[in-house]
């Protein structure tokens, strides 16, 4: 105890003048301004080593320090011998940050692309399944509501169609806002403009046909729990077509 006491001694009053090997034997000798030191001597270099490696501006000064705290833990804690180059080694200790760090995301992007080739692959499906859920026959969709579902699907952009997906799949909101970066409220928001914006297509398609097909529209739709200004445009509609019967 007295030895190490001794060796503190040695070295706290001359940190700043110590070359590299002795600031680390004050390093693990759990001297606080030998680390403070260790921060000022070579921060400037990986600041200069990071822009060099283009990292953006603002994310230098936290990779930086992120770099330097995890080495000097390591360097501390280790009863390996030291580096012989404490620049060269915390130059690749970044530069090896940086690689993974790129890596990581690039494996992360490919996981989304996968994904959400996937679920726009069944986009369509689930929108032909969703509009099929209140269908007389379950089994397949008549020619009438083949051509509705088309109709819903064709004004869709690839997120309104995944997020389609998600909510005839019954996906939780809280799990939906998840994946759209936003909160729960803001979710139940978007669904519920999404749900009146495909409403109002099924009612501009059933605008546009007549005979049996405007009548078997009319009936499917008229199963389905619209918002008030759809189910006032559909009221409207089905007594332009039961009128000339009167």
């Amino acid at each position: 105890m007295d030895q190490e006491r001794t060796r503190w001694r040695e070295v706290a009053g001359r940190r700043a003048a110590m070359g590299d090997q002795a600031l680390l034997a004050a390093l693990r000798c759990e001297d606080e301004r030998a680390l403070r030191e260790f921060f000022h001597r070579f921060r400037p270099g990986l600041l200069l080593a990071a822009r060099r490696l283009r990292i953006a501006p603002g994310e230098q000064n936290a990779l930086v320090d992120d770099c330097l705290a995890d080495v000097a833990v390591h360097l501390i804690t280790t009863d390996a011998a030291p580096p012989r180059s404490l620049p060269a080694y915390l130059a690749r200790s970044l530069r090896n940050r940086v690689l993974n760090d790129a890596r990581a995301r690039a494996r992360a992007d490919r996981r989304l692309a996968e994904e959400a080739d996937l679920a726009a692959e069944d986009a369509r499906v689930a929108l032909h399944d969703h509009v099929a859920i209140s269908a007389p026959e379950s089994s397949a969709l008549s020619p009438a509501l083949q051509r509705l579902a088309a109709a819903l699907e064709e004004p869709l952009g690839e997120e309104d169609r995944l997020l389609a997906v998600w909510v005839s799949h019954c996906v939780p909101r809280h799990e939906i806002a998840g994946w759209l970066g936003i909160s729960p409220k803001a979710a139940a928001k978007r669904i519920e403009r999404l749900r009146e914006r495909l409403q109002v297509a099924a009612l501009q398609h059933l605008e546009l046909v007549d005979g049996e097909e405007r009548r078997e529209l009319l009936t499917f739709l008229g199963r389905a729990t619209l918002s008030p200004g759809p189910a006032a445009r559909l009221d409207n509609l089905r007594g332009l077509t039961e009128a000339p019967a009167r």
